[in-house]
């Protein structure tokens, strides 16, 4: 990595991580989204519906009476409904969720930091395979630190770096031993244990499809389904949880935005996310029913690319298709701009491009690292300014059209066939 773009990345990430001095000291309400998965679990093993909002608020109450807690605020809506999935709710019933909330909350900020240690350690396990060359671990850490969801996201408890933390294991165990038993079914554990966070979950799972580990596969539906069936179980009306569901659904996306709104488009979270369909609608209100089809369109033509250049020969890198994948999948799926630390493979497909495509690289992610929206709130929020909000997705579009331009061979592969 050049030394003037690793010094801007520290100075970043050093801007990122003084948030953690600036700001009080967390306390039981601070991890609010790790709160939504301790309530959630705790309210389905009771035997009551973890997607009734009304349920869900009475479950954060008895928790506070019973450990004597300090609360100001409660999860559900307007603003943090449970929308896990219900292996999910197993999955934190059987592990973190045993413990009092009281303890489980720091536990869960520690797990946090080192989910985000165990990304940077273990992604140069999976590079090197077929880059030749290593990714220094604390290149990856820096990176992390300066994209400016990491520090919120880990503030608020995000489960994104554990996801991700199971995630990469899972393809650092299936790469090491492609052909070895135990280790598929490792990595199928590993990433049906991911699966808890169901939109980051794309990407690896096309992972293993495209190097045909079948096994890995069959075992991660295997896990989800145990789990799921887990649920089920403590469910005392089963039959209750997937309409309540699609219905918490339908109110979280009828609070549509107004552009009318003095305040927009801070009120619905618009400054957050990440999917192209976010600019859209944007450019022009009420288009949301075609944004799938022109997101189809996007998915079609970037794999009809990738097949192109097989068919050209090219053995491409599993980790530059993995790459293409994830800016998919965040421009088309309802994410938000933590979720961006997904792209860390960027630094390996960086290293590989002219130094002027460097700089280009960095420009287009500028929007990730930047607080472009809080200088916005800073010059009063005109209208004028409004287009910053949604320039992480153009950023996204430009980097998927530049990883579609510079496909990466598999090196070690092609040194092995001469």
């Amino acid at each position: 990595m050049p030394r003037l773009l690793l010094f801007f990345l520290t100075l970043v990430a050093l801007f990122n991580l003084s948030r953690l001095v600036r700001e009080p000291r967390p306390d039981a309400d601070r991890p609010m989204d790790f709160r939504t998965c301790y309530v959630g679990q705790a309210v389905l093993r009771q035997g009551q519906n973890p997607y009734d909002d009304r349920t869900l608020k009475r479950g954060w109450q008895r928790i506070t009476r019973q450990e004597q807690l300090l609360s100001r605020t409660q999860p559900g809506l307007p603003n943090l409904p449970f929308l896990y999935p219900p292996w999910a709710a197993a999955l934190f019933g059987l592990t973190i969720g045993r413990v009092p909330y009281a303890v489980a909350w720091p536990l869960w900020y520690g797990l946090a930091l080192l989910s985000l240690g165990l990304l940077a350690w273990l992604w140069p396990k999976v590079l090197p395979a077929e880059i030749g060359q290593t990714v220094p671990w604390w290149h990856l850490l820096l990176a992390a630190a300066a994209l400016k969801g990491t520090v919120p996201a880990l503030l608020t408890g995000q489960p994104t770096f554990a996801a991700l933390a199971l995630g990469v294991g899972a393809l650092a165990v299936g790469q090491r031993r492609k052909h070895s038993f135990w280790s598929q079914v490792l990595a199928g554990i590993l990433l049906g244990l991911a699966a808890f966070k169901v939109t980051l979950l794309l990407p690896f799972a096309a992972w293993f499809l495209w190097q045909r580990q079948w096994l890995a596969l069959a075992v991660a539906a295997a896990v989800v389904g145990i789990l799921s069936a887990l649920a089920w179980h403590w469910a005392a009306f089963p039959h209750e949880l997937l309409p309540t569901y699609q219905h918490l659904l339908a109110q979280v996306r009828a609070q549509s935005f107004d552009p009318a709104d003095p305040d927009y488009p801070l009120t619905q979270g618009m400054t957050l996310r990440l999917e192209l369909g976010n600019v859209l609608e944007w450019l022009r209100p009420g288009s949301s029913p075609w944004h799938p089809l022109l997101h189809g369109a996007l998915w079609l033509v970037a794999l009809l690319r990738l097949t192109w250049l097989r068919r050209q020969g090219l053995r491409l890198a599993n980790w530059y298709v993995f790459l293409v994948l994830s800016t998919l999948t965040l421009l088309t799926t309802y994410h938000l701009y933590y979720d961006a630390i997904l792209l860390l493979p960027l630094l390996a497909f960086g290293v590989g491009l002219p130094r002027r495509w460097q700089w280009a690289l960095l420009a287009l992610l500028l929007p990730m690292l930047l607080p472009l929206n809080g200088i916005a709130l800073a010059l009063g929020n005109p209208a004028s300014l409004h287009f910053v909000y949604f320039l992480m997705p153009l950023s996204l579009l430009g980097m998927l059209l530049v990883l579609l331009a510079r496909p990466v061979e598999n090196v070690v592969t092609n040194s092995t066939s001469c």
